[in-house]
């Protein structure tokens, strides 16, 4: 989706330092550690919202819809009758490699208003904070996690199911400003 990736890039490279809504910050606002993942994801759900009432106002999205067998998705895109489910994690959930087969696929792709189409989203809190792939090799940064994720979808899969990962972590300068006491 474009969207996010647009999104992703004003976390990212914004002249307000969107990244640091995703860390709990210490009084001088550096960034301590990681929100916890409801906290991320009502913080992109608020950023997703506001970019789609401006610019697509029939396509709405809510957090934590019901899919088959009681199944939840983090946030739901709709317009009228089709609907994407969005499962978001964090690159140090131990879910985060098997999650798009287990969770988007197996539960919310049935589902017939989605027409098989999902979105994986993971925010990318750096190498050190990542889970270890079943290859054993940590992600490098945000677009190798990308990379590695698609990997794992089938040429079927990957026509429907889109995997975005959101670079959240440390900027270079706020690490040296922590580091050296600034």
């Amino acid at each position: 989706m474009y969207l996010l990736h647009e999104i992703a890039d004003q976390i990212r490279d914004g002249n307000t330092d969107g990244w640091k809504m995703y860390w709990n910050v210490d009084p001088q606002g550096h960034p301590t550690n990681p929100r916890p993942e409801n906290n991320c994801q009502d913080t992109l759900l608020y950023d997703l919202r506001n970019d789609l009432r401006r610019r697509l106002p029939n396509v709405d999205a809510q957090r934590e819809i019901q899919y088959a067998d009681n199944k939840q998705a983090d946030i739901r895109i709709a317009c009228r009758n089709f609907q994407v489910p969005v499962e978001i994690k964090k690159n140090s959930h131990g879910d985060v490699w098997i999650a798009l087969q287990n969770q988007l696929i197996e539960r919310y792709a049935r589902d017939p208003e989605t027409g098989g189409y999902e979105i994986y989203l993971l925010c990318w809190f750096g190498k050190e904070k990542g889970q270890s792939p079943p290859s054993g090799i940590r992600p490098a940064d945000a677009k190798d996690m990308k990379e590695k994720l698609e990997a794992t979808l089938s040429q079927d899969q990957a026509r429907k199911i889109s995997v975005s990962v959101i670079d959240v972590s440390r900027s270079e300068g706020s690490a040296a400003a922590d580091e050296s006491g600034i």
